[in-house]
């Protein structure tokens, strides 16, 4: 995927200059036809005018709008910001499906696709039964809508409906929490920073080095590894682990991902746990995907659990303010950088340049 540097000291509003190009239907346009310059894929590029006309209208909206919730939401406090992110996140979810996918309008998207009623054979899920103890008891129940479009049309992966997500699971596999779950909790996340890694195409060869010497620990955290991946005697440069895939591994697993942030570093994360067929497959989930469950979580329990969203926010739950506010932070900013990197399939990414005194 190609890169695209911006330098700037605010990578936040940078972000949305950039997305803000496309709240003009004339920018859009150009877009959608190829007219502007982009990797867009060819089934993205469209010749039907009236169908360019419509989709073009409505992500010009929607990207507007969701502007609009962001503003709002920046300028309120946590008491109440997280619905009005859920809302900018949903509005920006619409606009790059309709951008993306040539058979959706809105009109056929209309819902969010998330849920908070448990389903009743499912005792896991505590998000709308009343016994909620603390804030990683909250869940999300995957629905038709928005978020599984998402997930198809943005990492071409087929999540179960009903599936539940909870709070801490998700907690769990944000890279960018990784040290604040272990002080938060007391355990490693399903989180560990990367070394160094190489993948060779032909023949299939990959190459992971994860910033550890602690084998049986790694292994602990990523159970399903050993099976592809022969682990070196030697580690590297004294401070990583060397494991080799096995000549039976002919692309990427999917039960791990490796994953860059905006401020920089590298993360080897463990995919979630979904049932398919009767059977537990780990399928790796991409961060942006986790913020829009996570945040609505968050919206939901700001709209229907005001005494208990107060007890969260004042620190009289378990503490799980201090990771929450750093979750928030995080998604409202890494998620409209992936929408706008889906919308071009150009990567999007932001430096402050060094003054040599």
């Amino acid at each position: 995927m190609t890169t695209r540097l911006t330098w700037t000291h605010q990578p936040y509003n940078a972000i949305w200059d950039h997305i803000l190009f496309l709240s003009s239907k004339a920018n859009v346009k150009k877009l959608l036809v190829g007219q502007t310059l982009s990797n867009r894929a060819q089934t993205q590029i469209f010749t039907d005018n009236e169908l360019v006309e419509k989709k073009s209208t409505q992500i010009a909206y929607s990207i507007s709008q969701a502007r609009e919730y962001y503003y709002a939401a920046d300028a309120v406090s946590v008491a109440t910001s997280p619905l009005l992110y859920f809302y900018g996140m949903l509005s920006l979810a619409k606009a790059l499906i309709v951008a993306n996918d040539p058979n959706l309008l809105l009109d056929e998207i209309k819902y969010h696709g998330l849920s908070s009623r448990p389903i009743p054979e499912d005792s896991s899920c505590h998000s709308d039964n009343g016994d909620v103890l603390t804030l990683e008891d909250e869940c999300a129940v995957v629905k038709p809508g928005v978020f599984l479009h998402l997930a198809r049309l943005t990492q071409g992966i087929e999540i179960p409906e009903n599936h539940v997500y909870c709070m801490r699971q998700l907690f769990s596999v944000n890279p960018e929490l990784a040290d604040s779950y272990v002080r938060s909790y007391g355990i490693s996340s399903q989180v560990q920073y990367l070394y160094d890694h190489q993948e060779i195409y032909e023949p299939y060869r990959l190459t992971l080095c994860p910033r550890t010497i602690d084998k049986t620990s790694f292994e602990r955290l990523f159970p399903e590894l050993p099976n592809d991946f022969a682990c070196e005697e030697a580690v590297r440069h004294n401070q990583a682990l060397v494991y080799q895939s096995k000549s039976t591994i002919t692309e990427f697993p999917r039960y791990i991902g490796i994953y860059s942030p905006l401020p920089g570093g590298r993360y080897l994360v463990r995919g979630l746990d979904y049932q398919s067929n009767g059977a537990i497959i780990v399928q790796y989930t991409f961060p942006e995907l986790c913020d829009y469950i996570f945040m609505f979580i968050l919206s939901n329990c700001v709209r229907y659990k005001q005494e208990f969203w107060g007890k969260v926010i004042r620190g009289e739950e378990s503490g799980s303010i201090g990771i929450m506010n750093q979750a928030i932070s995080i998604a409202r900013l890494r998620f409209p950088n992936f929408v706008l990197s889906q919308f071009y399939n150009e990567s999007f990414v932001y430096g402050t340049t060094a003054r040599w005194q």
